[in-house]
């Protein structure tokens, strides 16, 4: 596992340039899918929740297929207190949520971990904030993942 979190905290690193050059225009939505022979990533492109649930339940397929043992995501996402069975999709985004890069990793024989980076961006300048630890976290973007 820790392997698997240095090579994610590399990815992470990758994110937060593109974040620092594409400013406000900034989101992703990475899969990086790591199989015994191989390492590949694939973006998860959607418009709507239905989109994204399609989208992320094909890469699960497909990860199957090539006997994945992990998947690591990356997404842009908003942050928020509020009890999940309260959102609904762009909720967060429309009331100006805190924004962050979450990055987790998560596999059939591996606990399910993530970390979130906040930013925001003010002015055409990105503002950082601090980077949390690797907690666990409970999977709701990969359907039929173990």
């Amino acid at each position: 596992m820790d392997d698997l979190k240095t090579f994610a905290l590399q990815l992470l690193d990758i994110e937060k340039r593109f974040l620092l050059e594409d400013k406000e225009e900034y989101r992703t939505a990475v899969v990086v899918v790591v199989t015994p022979e191989k390492r590949y990533s694939e973006d998860a492109e959607f418009e709507s929740e239905k989109e994204m649930i399609d989208a992320y339940a094909a890469i699960v397929e497909r990860a199957k297929d090539n006997h994945a043992f992990a998947i690591i995501t990356i997404n842009t996402s908003f942050v928020s207190s509020d009890a999940p069975s309260d959102y609904r999709w762009g909720d967060l985004e429309r009331s100006g949520a805190q924004r962050a890069i979450t990055l987790t990793i998560s596999g059939p024989s591996l606990e399910p971990s993530s970390l979130s980076l906040p930013f925001s961006v003010e002015n055409g300048s990105v503002n950082l904030g601090e980077i949390s630890d690797f907690e666990p976290a409970v999977l709701g973007l990969l359907p039929g993942w173990p």
